[in-house]
């Protein structure tokens, strides 16, 4: 499945109904020289990008403690999981905080992905995430990541694309995350910087 992390959490807010506040905007298309269906992987040694038979496991998820790069690492895993693998809108609180926008948006774009038999994944480049924390007290953290989010793909039950974002750099992102009842969860990830997609 390879390395992802938190872009696929507002990616879906961007491709399925801008919820983003970011003031670079992002255009779909499908890629006329992209593969119009991806292969799915049938070995045993690796998992699929995606999956539409639940066979696929959740990631383990780090959200307790003061790792907090480790807890960000793990809320992004788990988000583009759910995205990839099990669009379940009950399951969007195990990773961002309810009663936020950022909840709101993510489980109706669950409901979509879910409602619609698509799932989305991202394609990542060879440079590793980036992730800064700005700042922290006992009950939130902030920090500044940087993704190299090559592409965000939707495909549907036969592995067709039905859109293709292609992004020409990485992209930045200054997120919070929450603590409440024990467990940490993201409260908001706002796009600080997205350079145009390249057609």
């Amino acid at each position: 499945m390879g390395r992802r992390g938190i872009g696929v959490l507002v990616g879906l807010g961007l491709t399925l109904c801008g919820c983003q506040g970011s003031s670079t905007s992002a255009s779909v298309t499908t890629d006329p020289v992209a593969p119009t269906t991806i292969p799915r992987t049938t070995t045993t040694t690796s998992i699929p990008d995606f999956s539409f038979d639940d066979s696929v496991p959740p990631p383990e998820l780090i959200n307790t403690g003061t790792n907090y790069v480790a807890i960000l690492k793990s809320l992004g895993q788990y988000s583009n999981w759910l995205a990839a693998h099990r669009p379940d809108p009950a399951l969007t609180s195990r990773v961002v905080a309810q009663g936020t926008k950022l909840h709101d948006d993510f489980a109706r774009d669950l409901t979509r992905l879910r409602d619609n038999g698509k799932r989305e994944i991202e394609k990542v480049g060879r440079r590793p995430s980036q992730y800064t924390i700005v700042s922290s007290t006992p009950n939130a953290f902030s920090a500044h990541v940087v993704e190299d989010i090559v592409a965000r793909l939707t495909v549907d039950t036969t592995g067709k694309v039905t859109s293709h974002v292609r992004f020409a750099s990485q992209t930045t992102y200054l997120m919070v995350a929450v603590l409440s009842r024990g467990h940490w969860s993201l409260a908001s990830v706002d796009v600080q910087h997205r350079q145009a997609v390249r057609w």
